[in-house]
């Protein structure tokens, strides 16, 4: 008696925020390589400044509490100081200096208001804005020196007598918590670069490595520039009396401190090489908050440098066995079962997952050949029969086949299955595997097709679509919409009255992943009988992408009529530095909207490789910077510290490049968010009235 398997041919999953039909996804042989999984080293963070915790005692002798220390300055060209708190930065004085020198600047507050003292010292440019991400900001104070004066510079901070009279700000003292972060940064020709070994071992019980340098700006190849070449890495810069470091916060809110090594026996490569390597023991599921510190002397200056990392951990609930089933459906499509287990428990883990294969059969002379991919949301379901076996499923539309002039046996290689929610591989095999055909497999070859196979069709990209949806193809009642798309943590952004035709979209300040952000567009758009299109700034566009990708909703709909059917403003698609160095920041200032691993390069890295080019080719997406000419060119300066130059004060230009998506513009003088240098990208009317008359809705 044969095998039978559950068959789902139309898979639906219940969410959170209802029920969605994921896509049986697509395509040509000729895409395989833009699904491997990335090289951490390939999207590795690059900064010329460094994070301190500032951590204020009372001093006797002055009846104040205070902090004083020595900050290098490297750069010839500036140097600024940005300060960050959960307490009003008005009650902090600072005084900097070069230890050179007998002249101070300082600030401080009168009137609530920041006002240097002019001194026989350069005066630096004050700047006050608001640090971080959409709407979850906190606010930042910038002390600008132009033309520093290389070398040691003494700091001292001293707290207002209000803030000594603080209970919470006591309380911090007496155990040593920083009240005031203190973000320098110096714009030479020094740089850190720092990132994770692998993606392929964040789970819990692991030993997860990370790796960290020095380089030379003005030697490092950018991704953009299309020379860089694969796998490339820069040279390390040797320096003198180096230390490198880990500072680790858990998700348990505790904090460790790693010490790196340059030996050769920590996945630092050869020893002395100036590539320092650490291990970071996790045992814990969430976010952990990593800095990696870099301190060293260069040409008789001192040197320190930092990178902040947000490293999302999950446990390894799916495992693949190896073990690989299929048959044919009665519309001839090859439905592919991978089966799994889920190791160190009882039960297998039905955790909605992303599946992605590549696909090959044989031709007429018996050899292999390559047919297609096949990736989608799915879940582990029970063989039929079996309580004990589980497998992943991917349908193959049978026209792949029939294109390629293949037949049975196939085979799969390239098998990867992703945590939906941070797409850390959970399982992944470079090798080949035979599908097990069960049942007598009929050759798709013989088939009349129409229409002919050279034509792709949207069933084979996407699988078929479900009844409800399909009906209402080319039917037009009148029930159409734009939606006006937000980001991360963020209230409405787009002023309503420049489209046409258009309603809010409202999860106003929250914090989600993509796919969960993705799931409550779909749920708001489902009102709209007739489809819908998007207008989305920042995240939402990452969600708007996402929904495209892997679920059936009104947007697909829209795609059979004329017009766009996502447009974005500001979105990260590659992700953006000011994530890791935002979830440092936010925690200590007490931010409520918490660290997005979705927004960071690395996450934005695993993201970005599911996403299939036809997806991608939806998008038409803008871009903002600040504008030039000035003495200092800034969106924020606290952000200009950590981004890429240019960049809108969330997202730099380096970071903002969908490849495949359809570029439009990048606009000067507009900033990501309210309350920067120059108005809020979302707030240009002219061109939101152009978006509106080339939406589909």
């Amino acid at each position: 008696m044969r095998l039978l398997l559950l068959l789902i041919l139309i898979i639906t999953i219940n969410f959170s925020y209802g029920v969605l039909t994921p896509k049986n996804l697509a395509g040509e042989a000729s895409e395989f390589g833009s699904f491997n999984i990335p090289n951490p080293m390939d999207v590795a963070q690059s900064s010329d400044s460094s994070l301190f915790g500032i951590s204020m005692t009372q001093s006797q002798l002055k009846n104040s509490f205070e902090w004083s220390g020595v900050v290098p300055v490297d750069s010839e060209e500036e140097f600024t100081l940005t300060f960050f708190s959960s307490f009003p930065l008005s009650e902090f004085k600072v005084e900097a200096s070069p230890k050179t020198s007998s002249f101070k600047s300082e600030s401080e507050h009168k009137s609530n208001f920041h006002k240097m003292i002019k001194s026989l010292h350069q005066t630096p440019t004050i700047s006050n804005g608001s640090f971080g991400i959409d709407g979850a900001t906190t606010p930042s104070f910038s002390l600008t020196w132009d033309k520093p004066v290389v070398g040691d510079w003494n700091v001292v901070i001293t707290a207002s007598p209000s803030l000594r009279k603080n209970e919470k700000f006591q309380k911090m003292a007496e155990d040593s918590t920083p009240q005031l972060l203190m973000l320098v940064q110096n714009p030479s020709d020094t740089h850190i670069y720092s990132y994770v070994s692998s993606y392929n071992n964040l789970f819990t019980g692991q030993k997860v490595s990370v790796l960290a340098m020095l380089h030379k700006k003005s030697e490092f190849i950018k991704k953009s520039s299309g020379n860089r070449p694969l796998n490339w890495k820069p040279s390390p810069i040797l320096l003198s009396d180096v230390s490198a470091e880990m500072i680790l916060g858990l998700p348990d809110g505790s904090k460790e401190t790693i010490p790196m090594f340059d030996d050769g026996l920590h996945d630092d490569e050869q020893a002395n090489d100036g590539l320092f390597g650490g291990y970071i023991n996790v045992s814990e599921l969430g976010n952990y908050d990593l800095q990696v510190v870099y301190k060293g002397s260069q040409n008789g200056n001192g040197v320190i440098r930092s990178n902040q990392h947000l490293i999302p951990i999950t446990s390894q609930y799916l495992e693949l066995t190896g073990e690989v089933q299929s048959v044919q459906d009665g519309d001839a499509n090859l439905n592919i079962y991978f089966i799994v287990n889920s190791p160190n428990q009882t039960t297998v883990d039905q955790t909605p997952v992303h599946v992605y294969s590549e696909v090959y059969g044989t031709d007429d002379d018996g050899k292999k050949v390559a047919i297609a991919w096949v990736a989608g949301v799915t879940s582990a379901q029970p063989i039929q029969g079996s309580t004990t076996t589980f497998a992943l499923s991917a349908v193959l539309n049978e026209r792949w086949i029939a294109k390629v002039g293949a037949t049975a046996p196939f085979f799969v290689k390239n098998v990867q299955v992703s945590d939906l929610d941070t797409f850390i591989p959970l399982s992944n095999t470079t090798s080949t595997s035979n599908v097990k055909m069960i049942g007598e497999y009929k050759d798709v070859r013989t088939i009349v097709h129409s229409p002919p196979l050279h034509e792709i069709t949207k069933e084979m990209r996407d699988g078929k679509m479900p009844k409800e949806l399909a009906d209402r193809v080319g039917k037009s009642t009148g029930n159409g919409k734009l939606i006006l798309t937000h980001g991360y943590c963020s209230e409405g952004v787009w002023p309503i009255e420049d489209f046409e035709n258009s309603v809010e979209f409202q999860d106003f300040n929250q914090n989600r992943g993509n796919d969960e952000f993705a799931q409550i567009i779909a749920n708001f758009g489902s009102q709209y009988t007739d489809g819908f299109s998007l207008v989305a700034h920042s995240q939402g566009g990452n969600a708007a992408l996402h929904l495209a990708t892997f679920y059936f909703s009104g947007l697909d709909l829209s795609q059979k009529l004329e017009g766009r059917v996502i447009q974005s403003m500001g979105t990260p698609y590659q992700g953006t530095a000011l994530a890791g160095t935002w979830a440092s920041i936010g925690s200590a200032v007490g931010v409520g909207c918490s660290a997005n691993d979705d927004l960071t390069v690395d996450g934005a890295a695993l993201w970005l490789k599911s996403i299939p080019a036809d997806k991608r080719a939806l998008v038409y997406y803008t871009t903002t910077q600040y504008s030039t000419g000035s003495l200092i060119n800034y969106c924020n300066l606290a952000s200009n510290a950590v981004l890429e130059w240019p960049n809108d004060g969330v997202v730099d230009n380096e970071h903002t490049p969908l490849e495949g998506g359809v570029y439009l513009n990048n606009f000067k003088d507009w900033c990501h968010s309210d309350g920067m240098h120059s108005p809020q990208q979302t707030t240009n009317t002219e061109y939101n009235k152009e978006m509106s008359s080339k939406s589909v809705w």
